[in-house]
């Protein structure tokens, strides 16, 4: 039976980079991946990364004209509900590229490195030893297979193949995403009739449908896209019955759709146990505003990386305690601000169109500043808080904003406060991490889900989904 030091289970973009990081300090890594080649990361075609984030974790940067690379653009934007008030968030080069080529790409550099990939090669259970991992059991076309390794890794995405499979004791949890837990969405390829129109005159992203509008590989089109709870069908019904009718498109033709999911649930957490790390979609790491995570999900990562790689050279098995500190420093990089930020989106895209379009019109709370802080550690300072209280004020007075809507921000700024002071207070050791999860299973319990706070029931109903 082979022994490795590191098995990973998923060839995505996680898996891939997780697997050269490793293998290129010389560790012995194998990659398995439920997919052949030609129909791993097909559910889209061009996706985005920005720039600084491949610098900083040393992802492939294809040069302009490579067949990876399709498109650059430098800025982004925040659009209120009617089409209006552009906020120009921060300064942001982000790339273009054809998925399936690019991840392709990764997994070569991760062979290169000596990593092992097998393909068509689908997990089914872990191999333990006095209950602790050791192992995984996996199987191909033609047999079961059995692999020894120090760590698994589970960079399997949405279906957390290995996480799940965890037992109920586990730290990491088992927990199986819903319809309520995923953004389910649609991709429309738009080619506008008038070619004299300028596509990235409309580009940026709808807080209020989780729309957007972004370049494709046709330069005289765009990638109208929409993200939802539930499923497709009510993606699409978003994107026909509110998103097009309240922003003014030029006309044009579809060349095609592209449907995928990514997570939108809370992190994992701890990503640790014994043996055993979660990374990724797997771990649930993606952007509270809009749920884009190839390259959120290395934050984690360059963490994992340096910590396993100095455990590794030891001959002690990889215990949760050993790694524990991934999770603390997890939550200071990145942990914190993401989840905080999720109980005061709730209370923003709950609010209706023409309340969101006086917000924005006046720059209360969608400020360019406030938007462009939100995925990144929000930190407002007592004026700008003292000009949103007014703002707010003013608005309730003129009847511009509901007083119900007001009282579902505050309970949002609340909520937000007490999970950044909860996660402020994450455990640095292990043996405190029950008490730990009591404290933050009641919290999140009172706060709710995004999607049963934000979601039109009359929708809902309309397509069977309650």
């Amino acid at each position: 039976m082979k022994k490795y030091d590191v098995l990973v289970v998923g060839a995505s973009t996680t898996g891939c980079w997780f697997a050269h990081k490793m293998a290129e300090q010389g560790f012995k890594v194998l990659v398995i991946e439920k997919n052949l080649p030609d129909y791993v990361s097909r559910e889209y075609d061009v996706f985005h990364m920005g720039k600084a984030d491949m610098e900083r974790f040393d992802m492939i940067m294809p040069e302009e004209g490579s067949p990876l690379r399709e498109f650059s653009f430098a800025h982004s934007t925040m659009i209120s509900p009617y089409g209006n008030y552009p906020k120009a968030c921060a300064e942001a080069p982000v790339i273009g590229l054809h998925k399936h080529d690019y991840i392709m790409a990764m997994a070569d550099r991760a062979k290169e490195a000596g990593a092992e990939i097998i393909y068509g090669a689908s997990f089914t259970d872990f191999i333990y030893e006095n209950g602790k991992i050791v192992g995984v059991k996996y199987k191909t076309e033609d047999k079961e297979c059995e692999a020894y390794a120090r760590i698994v890794a589970d960079c399997s995405g949405i279906p957390a193949v290995a996480r799940t499979k965890l037992p109920d004791t586990s730290v990491v949890g088992n927990f199986k995403l819903t319809n309520k837990d995923i953004l389910y969405v649609v991709l429309y390829y738009a080619d506008y009739l008038n070619k004299d129109f300028n596509p990235r005159e409309l580009d940026g992203f709808f807080m209020q449908y989780k729309s957007w509008s972004a370049p494709s590989d046709n330069p005289n089109g765009a990638i109208l896209g929409i993200g939802a709870f539930y499923g497709y069908a009510y993606a699409e019904e978003i994107f026909k019955k509110d998103f097009m009718k309240n922003v003014s498109f030029p006309e044009y033709t579809v060349e095609r759709v592209e449907k995928g999911m990514t997570p939108y649930h809370i992190s994992a957490y701890s990503l640790v146990d014994d043996g055993f790390i979660a990374l990724g979609d797997a771990a649930c790491h993606t952007k509270p505003t809009c749920g884009e995570g190839c390259t959120s999900s290395l934050v984690a990562g360059e963490i994992a990386v340096e910590v396993i790689s100095n455990l590794l050279k030891s001959d002690k098995y990889l215990t949760k305690e050993r790694m524990w500190s991934i999770n603390k420093r997890y939550m200071v990089a990145q942990g914190k601000d993401f989840d905080s930020m999720r109980p005061l989106l709730m209370g923003i895209i709950s609010m209706d169109y023409d309340e969101a379009e006086y917000l924005f019109k006046n720059d209360i709370m969608f400020s360019e500043k406030i938007l462009g802080g939100m995925d990144n550690g929000l930190s407002l300072g007592l004026e700008d808080i003292t000009a949103i209280v007014k703002g707010i004020v003013n608005g309730v007075a003129g009847k511009e904003l509901k007083p119900s809507t007001i009282a579902k921000l505050v309970k949002g700024l609340l909520y937000s406060a007490k999970v950044g002071t909860l996660y402020d207070n994450y455990p640095a050791q292990y043996e405190e991490f029950n008490a730990w999860k009591e404290k933050a299973d009641k919290l999140w319990a009172e706060i709710g889900s995004v999607a049963e706070n934000t979601c039109d029931p009359e929708i809902l109903k309309k397509l069977g989904y309650i």
